[in-house]
């Protein structure tokens, strides 16, 4: 998938996101991706079954879902970190943002730390 593909995908899903009253963090390397959506349950659920129905999705793993007292991501309908800018602000999530299931949790964590 090209960048312009990926900035198109990306103003797509902030504009549903949007729409549907949730926030949250998508960020992409190497052919990979790691998303945080957050939001009214049933309106995730719907997001996250479109996601798995996406034909140009392999291997979808749902790390965690769980109801939250506060939102991380409160003002991003979606913000989109490309390799260069995780690599500028977060270069931990370079090792392992890679779509490996033993990096799983530890992404998700480093993730969590993008609203900081």
């Amino acid at each position: 998938m090209g960048v312009l593909a990926l900035m198109r995908l990306t103003d797509q899903a902030a504009q549903l996101n949007q729409k549907l009253g949730l926030s949250g963090v998508l960020f992409y390397e190497n052919q990979h991706f790691g998303q945080i959506l957050e939001g009214p349950r049933a309106e995730v659920t719907k997001i996250w079954e479109k996601i798995q129905r996406d034909p140009r999705h392999h291997q979808v793993r749902l790390l965690n879902m769980k109801e939250i007292e506060e939102r991380s991501f409160p003002a991003w309908s979606m913000r989109f970190f490309l390799a260069k800018e995780i690599i500028a602000k977060m270069p931990n999530l370079t090792g392992v943002l890679d779509g490996l299931p033993e990096h799983d949790v530890e992404l998700l964590r480093l993730m969590r730390t993008a609203a900081e």
